[in-house]
């Protein structure tokens, strides 16, 4: 197949950017040449002004995609048409000589985009107070910590008010507060007619700051629309496959019990893999009682960053009167869990008298929960984050309390 270079030309429509067809194909092995191809058959349009995340597991073609378009490398098959000046932010500090000072670099950095001395000099003022490292510009960057990188390589890219700019994880270092100064630069951007692409494995981001999101896979698109939906989608995706995987341990069978799977359910009944915390979810237990006349209890521990979140135990022991498949199911309200993943240990105990036989498995379901809301508002964290009712009031402050506390100071 020919190769083709990556067109970036003004194409006079509404569209920023338009791939159509896209492929590329690398070939790896040492003595037996195999293709590899990160992306297949790749079509879709940008409108200008739109911010487009991209997401997708390690090696879909998230990078790749993002190498074609600002023509690091070309593509096997396919066209990539644009629309204005394109800045590529694909590595932290590419493009910075270690033995310049920061404010050099500026400059450096800029020449490698095809931005004029005189250009740089107008913004140079915005670009190092978007940065916040003006004590350090004439430094070396080879001193620099990663996070200092990052905010020099983003205050020049964005400053230099590209019509395209195309990031790859550029966020993925840093302080809270410099990230949400960029989320913050690059919303304004979009409304003002910048168009971008955002990849990101970091969904609250994707969510908060995307018009449309892309999910790729295997080079392939899996799906493109409403940020929601798509993010929604993939973490179901990705988390149901997580839990495929998980190593459990325990036992699942005794002689008296079986627990045949544990799943996370909407409100609805869907099985899903993730869950907003704003909407109710249920874990539910699938499990068969081989002998009748025994009691069954049924607990959960739901764990969160190493500690336990909350446990959970059926409210009664249950007669089993006849063998079967049963499904224990515990609703947990919206509002409760926190943005972060869980795991679930579930223990079912068969008795009778003194026979206790007990069935436990650890580790046997893992979710996500997501708030794009939460890391907006404050940042709290936590292993749950329940929506608690506050009360605020005036209270009446008593006058000769200042007076008497004073006496009792003056007695000493």
């Amino acid at each position: 197949m020919r190769s083709h270079h990556t067109d970036i030309i003004d194409v006079g429509s509404m569209d920023a950017i338009q791939v159509n067809g896209l492929g590329k194909r690398y070939q790896i092995g040492s003595r037996v040449k195999r293709d590899l191809w990160a992306l297949q058959n790749v079509t879709f349009n940008v409108p200008r002004g739109t911010i487009l995340g991209v997401i997708g597991p390690n090696g879909a073609g998230k990078t790749t995609l993002l190498k074609v378009l600002s023509r690091v490398t070309p593509p096997t098959t396919g066209r990539v048409v644009g629309h204005g000046r394109v800045i590529p932010l694909l590595a932290l500090g590419a493009g910075f000589q270690p033995d310049l000072s920061g404010r050099e670099n500026i400059f450096l950095n800029a020449a490698l985009y095809g931005i004029a001395a005189g250009e740089v000099e107008a913004r140079i003022t915005d670009i190092i107070e978007f940065a916040g490292i003006d004590q350090f510009m004439d430094v070396p960057v080879k001193k620099y910590s990663s996070g200092m990188y990052l905010r020099l390589a983003f205050s020049v890219a964005i400053n230099m008010e590209p019509d395209i700019l195309l990031a790859d994880e550029v966020l993925a270092v840093g302080d809270l507060e410099f990230q949400e100064k960029c989320l913050d630069r690059v919303q304004q951007a979009g409304r003002s007619g910048m168009t971008v692409l955002f990849v990101s494995h970091d969904m609250t981001a994707i969510t908060r700051l995307c018009d449309q999101v892309l999910w790729l896979n295997a080079g392939e698109i899996i799906k493109l629309g409403d940020p929601g939906d798509v993010v929604a989608e993939y973490q179901n995706s990705a988390w149901a496959l997580t839990a495929s995987k998980l190593g459990h341990t325990g036992s699942h069978i005794s002689a008296l019990t079986e627990i045949l799977s544990v799943t996370l359910r909407s409100a609805d009944g869907r099985q899903i893999g993730a869950v907003h915390a704003s909407q109710e979810c249920r874990i539910r237990i699938l499990h068969r009682f081989t002998k009748p006349g025994y009691f069954g209890r049924y607990t959960i521990h739901v764990r969160a960053k190493g500690a336990v979140a909350f446990r959970s135990r059926f409210p009664d022991d249950i007669l089993v009167e006849r063998p079967g498949v049963y499904a224990a199911e515990v609703r947990i309200p919206a509002g409760l869990l926190a943005d972060t993943i869980y795991t679930v240990d579930v223990n079912v105990v068969a008795f009778r008298g003194d026979e206790y036989v007990p069935v436990v498995i650890h580790n046997a379901l893992s979710f996500q929960v997501f708030d794009p809301a939460s890391k907006q508002r404050d940042h709290l964290g936590g292993v749950v984050s329940p929506r608690l009712s506050w009360e605020l009031r005036p209270e009446r402050i008593d006058a000769e309390a200042p007076a008497v506390a004073e006496a009792g100071r003056q007695s000493h």
